[in-house]
This record gives structure tokens, sequence and C-alpha cells, in this order.
């Protein structure tokens, strides 16, 4: 048995290593923000809306975690999670611990825990969902990334047992996923449209455009929900979701970075809080690199060159997203060498097109309609690309059927945007390695990303590795990396708690569990 000690963060190293994890959030950088310390009203509900409905509520069922993140958090705990800063802190986990050669994770459930029909969170049933997302490993991309290189899951006592094929220090964070949300295992069957989860919110209805939450009075962490309950409600247009917060329809949202005169509006009226919380999320033009001539790299580097970044990010975002052909904009992966390696040049895009034997190219690529960046992006993409003599044929879709489009290699290119991840191995599972990236990497990439993958979390190793992989992206790109995304989310002056939202540094969709509002 391993005995837990006090260490609040994860520390990966040849010892082994035992962690006692946080649970309470940190909150982000804030710009005008009300006093989080009034109290919420106990009797309250918080409406939050977001841009896309949920297509079910299985965890392991789903198709996209980052639309599905805010329906699944309110209701799921997962072992591990995550606070506004973008750290791993503890759910139904209170400790965790590796063994020196890495192939043991050890994860101890916290006593006091029960599922929202009143049954007992246990180790054993943790290890039964995980278990059972185990087993859908070959069939699920998503989780194939989080689980795939567990070899096996056992109950011990209080403890949780994971048992690798190979190390992976990213586990802690990979637990923390929505697809890997515990629930009761009495509702394996029917967790698709009647889920019965395990934390701080219950689910009591889902209606054509808003699914509905009442507060979860045995939660094991009571100041968790400070509402009696959420309505979470999907409208698809960028504008609509701001104008319902002016309107009093909603007390809180998120806007995005082509709406930079409406945020600072919003900032500048007392009657709203806007966070702004920054991300390692990058607008991004996603290349199948399996789609001649895409599997040229001349031709993909020809096209990074046909990007006005600068013009972008200035002109199209209003300085709400800064200009970066990097995978990572900040911190450990960025590089400074390599930050205009594609500065704009049409002339000379269109001498590498043409020197790749390239004429009359037509692309086509799918954006996300409802307004934000993506939709922003097309036309402006679309006429940056026409002065190179390449046609851009641009298609919306849903929220929803982005990812898994392109996934499935129909389209050329997507316009979206390389989420942040918990863990940056994450980000190059599935943007370089996976689900993110149908057409793969040349030898070089992706052996530079397998490279830093068993790596340390937060070690030097670890740092020299992430700037070996951006500076091999940089000779041999696979997508267009544009502009980093910064989170802007805004409510009500009478909103609590938007600063403390876990996943808020993450992802565009928050968890939620942290808002409240003031009568």
């Amino acid at each position: 048995m391993f005995t837990p000690s006090a260490l609040r963060r994860p520390v990966l190293s040849t010892v082994i290593v035992s962690v006692v994890l946080a649970t309470a959030g940190c909150a982000g950088s804030a710009i005008d923000a009300a006093d989080s310390s009034a109290p919420a009203s106990p009797t309250a509900t918080v409406r939050f809306a977001l841009a896309n409905p949920p297509t079910q509520f299985d965890p392991i069922a789903s198709k996209n975690e980052a639309a599905d993140i805010t329906y699944f958090n309110a209701m799921y705990d997962g072992v591990t999670g995550a606070d506004s800063e973008g750290r791993v802190v503890g759910r139904l986990a209170d400790a965790y611990e590796q063994t020196p050669d890495g192939l043991t994770w050890q994860f101890h459930i916290r006593d006091g825990a029960t599922f929202h029909d009143g049954s007992t969170i246990d180790a054993q049933a943790v290890t039964t969902n995980l278990q059972r997302a185990l087993d859908a490993v070959s069939t699920s991309g998503i989780i194939a990334q989080k689980l795939g290189s567990v070899a096996s899951i056992a109950a011990d006592g209080d403890n949780v047992i994971l048992t690798m094929k190979t190390p992976d220090p990213g586990i802690p964070a990979s637990l923390a996923s929505p697809v890997l949300g515990i629930i009761s295992p009495a509702s394996f069957t029917t967790a698709a449209n009647a889920p019965v989860g395990s934390g701080p919110y219950k689910f009591t209805s889902r209606g054509a455009d808003k699914v509905v939450y009442s507060k979860f009075a045995e939660y094991w962490n009571p100041s968790t929900a400070k509402a009696a309950g959420l309505e979470l409600s999907s409208i698809s247009d960028s504008v609509a979701r701001l104008n319902a917060l002016r309107s009093g329809q909603i007390d809180a949202t998120f806007a995005t970075s082509d709406q930079p005169a409406d945020i600072d509006a919003m900032q500048s009226d007392s009657a709203f809080v806007v966070e702004e919380l920054q991300t390692q999320s990058v607008a991004t033009l996603f290349v199948n690199t399996s789609h001649p001539p895409l599997d040229n790299v001349a031709v993909r580097q020809a096209l990074n060159y046909a990007i006005d970044r600068d013009s972008i990010a200035e002109d199209l975002f209003g300085g709400k997203c800064k200009a970066t052909e990097q995978p990572f904009p900040t911190g450990a992966g960025y590089v400074d060498s390599v930050s205009t390696n594609y500065s704009f040049d049409p002339l000379k895009a269109k001498q590498m097109l043409a020197d790749a034997g390239v004429q009359s190219l037509e692309l086509n690529a799918i954006f996300r309609a409802g307004g934000g960046t993506s939709q922003a992006l097309a036309p402006a993409i679309q006429a940056q690309f026409a002065e190179v003599g390449v046609t851009l044929n641009t298609t919306s879709v849903t929220a929803a059927e982005a990812r898994p489009q392109f996934r499935a290699g129909g389209p050329d290119l997507m316009i979206h945007q390389i989420n942040a991840e918990l863990d940056p191995a994450a980000s190059l599972r599935n943007n370089y390695l996976g689900l993110d990236n149908p057409g793969g990497s040349s030898p070089a990439v992706t052996a530079a990303a397998e490279a830093m993958l068993p790596t340390a979390l937060e070690s030097a190793e670890r740092t020299e590795a992430l700037q070996d992989f951006t500076k091999a992206l940089a000779a041999e790109p696979v997508h267009i990396q544009i502009c980093n995304l910064p989170n802007y989310f805004i409510g009500s002056s009478s909103i609590v708690g938007l600063d403390e939202m876990p996943f808020g540094s993450i992802l565009l969709n928050p968890d939620v569990r942290t808002l409240g509002v003031r009568n």
C-alpha cells in the first residue's frame, strides 16, 4: 500500500510521488470584477448560455468533450478536476501517487461522497466506471487518448489502482476530462437521457434548448453549489447571447474575440462583470495533410505565408486575439526564435506554390456557424488565400458537427481553434498525433511529439521537449496557427463566482459549478 503525503501539486520524479489534491479553485485575473465576497442567494437559479445544446449525457459516448463539458461537469465529478487557473485539483480522489517506475497509479477515493440516487461513491463504483470507459477505448478516439496507456484498473480498499502499459505522467489530468465523469453504475444503460451523477447539481429536465439542474444537497463539498439550481441554455448566435444577457434573460455567458466592441462596452458598464482569462487556445486553420496537394509540406508552408496574422489580430479582432504562429503561444513550449518564421509574404506564397507545381488550387473548408471566431475568420482567410491564387470554398456547420466531420476526413480544412488543455501532452495527442490531425504529421514532428509525452509535468525535460516540438513543427507545419484566444466571460453585476469557474482558463465552455447570483 502507498501512504499519501501532503504535497499540493503533482510533481513527478524517480521517487514515489504522493499528492493530496486541493479542492478549491483559484481566481483568474479579473477586469472590473464584482465583489465575490457578497453572498449568493441560496434560493436563486443561475442562468448560463452556451452556443451548443447537448446531444446526450453519457460521458463515455461524448463525440466532443469541449462542447459537452459544461453540461457534464454540473452533474458529474471526475476522479480529478481542474481549477480556474488550469491546475489539477481533487474531486472524488483526495490523494494520488505513482510508483518510481511510472507503471502504477493509485487514487484514494474520499469518504462521504454519494451519487444522486443515494448510493455510495467508493473505490469499487469508481473502478466500475473507469473499466467501462477502458472497455470503450477501441471504439472512442477521445477515450483512447485519455486511457490508451492504461493496462488494467482495479479497486483495493479505498483506492483505485491503474496499472500502466507505459508510464504516463498526464494520467491525473486525463482523469479530469468530462468524458470520464463518474456516474451511478445503476444508470449506465439510461445515462444518455436520464443521467444520475456525482456532482454538485443533479439533472432535472431537458427541453429543446435548455437543460435544468437542481442543487444536490448531499454533495460532499456543500460550499460548491451556491444556487438552488442551474439553467443551461443553448443560443447559437454570439450576438443573441449577449443580447440575452443585456435583456436579463440570462445571468452570464461568454463573448468571443470577434466581439471587441461589445466586450469593451460591457467592461465599462457597471451593470456587467467581464472576466478575461488568458489561455493557450489558438485560432487555427486545421489541415488534412492526406489530401493532395496539402500532403506536400511546401504547400503548407506557402499557405502559412499567405496568412496576415497581424491584420487578423488587430483589424478583425480588435486586439482581442494576439497573433501567433506557434502551438503554445506562451509558457514552456514557446520559442522566440521561431515567432516570425511565417511573416505575411504573399509573393513568397505564390512562388512556393508555383515551385510545387500547384496551379488553380481549390480547397474546401468548414467553419462553425452562429458567429464567433470561426465564422469571423472564414471570409478573412478566404480573401487572403485569394490574393495568392487559392480558392477557398467555405461551408458552415454547427459546433457539434465541426470536429466530427473534420476527423472523418471530409473537408480539406477546418477553421476552428486548438483548445488549451490541462496537460500539453493532451494537446499534442489531439492535434498532431490523433483525432484532429486525420492526415498525420511528418516523421520528425511525430517523433518530437512522442518524445515529449513521457516527460514529467513541469520538469526541465518537458520544457526542452516542448520547445523541440515547436521547432520541428515550424520546419514542417501541419496546421496553420493564427492567433491566441483569451476567454471572455460576462455576467450581470449580481453574478458570483465568474472568476472561479473550473476550466475557465482552459476552455470557452467552462464548468459553472461555482456560479451564484445575489438577490
